[in-house]
């Protein structure tokens, strides 16, 4: 018995030890940001964020896990970063904070080695390499320059539409005029290659068109013209309303928190004094005018 105990103290040991060193080799990667293959990322303050299986917020496993992180382009060259992490929020995350811009329209290649330590002691024991690319910005500025010309274009458009609108409200006539001018079945015969026969059908059609369309700003002005008055009827109501004296009318309003006032009164009028300024500023315009009066009437008898 004495015999087999150290044997089984030692088989205890190694079994002991050997689950320390599966718990302290049990990091993982959970997730990459940019994911393996992802593309359209702003080439400007990009960052590569790690998500971890545990906490990594050790002073010294940060310091150990400095240089197991790298961050290439497609020629190799390495783009300086600086490591950022928030112990309060994101204890299982580092990220990678590029220095300066990316290229765009580029692919970058992000290595992780093996060997990166969490906090506890466990370590990462297979590295990892994804790849991302940067978006094409001069794409981007010149869909952007699209978008602006297309913009001022319909500004333009909208601006000019308005313009004649404007101009056949102000004289319908010389609009229609110019329509009438434009329809001219010879000229249309020449300029599509056709019949003056068809040429003629298509006149006949716009001007039916054309007639239409007079009709319908005909009924408009003549609805825009009832509507003036029916606003003209409810407004005279309104001062008629607003400017009758009758007493129970007045109580009316008051109760429902209207009050009818009077015109204002000059200073003079309230009992108040005029400012001295005032009095002679206006005494100056009458002496002014006087003058004035009498120099138009000498000239008159010269004359």
């Amino acid at each position: 018995m004495r015999k087999r105990f150290p044997a089984l103290l030692m088989a205890v040991l190694i079994v002991l030890a050997s689950a320390s060193l599966a718990f302290a080799s049990g990091l993982e990667i959970v997730d990459i940001s940019p994911a393996d293959g992802s593309k359209g990322y702003q080439p400007a303050n990009m960052a590569v964020k790690i998500h971890f299986s545990e906490d990594m917020m050790d002073e010294d496993a940060i310091a150990a896990n400095a240089g197991k992180f790298l961050i290439q382009d497609a020629e190799g060259t390495e783009q300086p970063y600086d490591i950022v992490y928030n112990a309060d929020k994101y204890p299982d995350e580092l990220w990678l904070v590029l220095q300066g811009d990316l290229q765009p329209d580029s692919e970058y290649t992000v290595t992780i080695e093996p060997g990166v330590v969490s906090s506890s002691g466990s370590t990462l024991a297979d590295g990892m390499t994804t790849t991302f690319f940067t978006r094409n910005t001069r794409t981007d500025g010149l869909i952007s320059m699209g978008l602006m010309v297309v913009l001022m274009v319909a500004m333009f458009g909208m601006t000019a539409r308005a313009a004649r609108k404007q101009q056949e409200e102000e004289d319908p006539r010389a609009a229609e005029k110019a329509i009438e001018d434009s329809l001219n079945p010879y000229k249309i015969a020449k300029q599509k290659g056709i019949s003056v026969e068809e040429a003629q059908a298509i006149v006949a059609k716009e001007k039916d068109k054309l007639e239409k369309k007079k009709a319908k700003a005909e009924a408009d002005r003549v609805k825009r013209e009832e509507m003036k008055a029916e606003e003209r009827r409810k407004m005279e109501e309104e001062l008629e309303f607003f400017g009758t004296d009758d007493s129970e009318l007045k109580k009316e309003l008051r109760e429902e928190g209207i009050y009818l006032v009077k015109a204002p009164k000059s200073i003079k009028e309230a009992g108040g004094r005029i400012p001295r300024s005032v009095r002679q500023h206006n005494e100056a315009k009458r002496k002014k005018a006087a003058e004035k009066l009498k120099r138009a009437q000498r000239n008159k008898k010269k004359k």
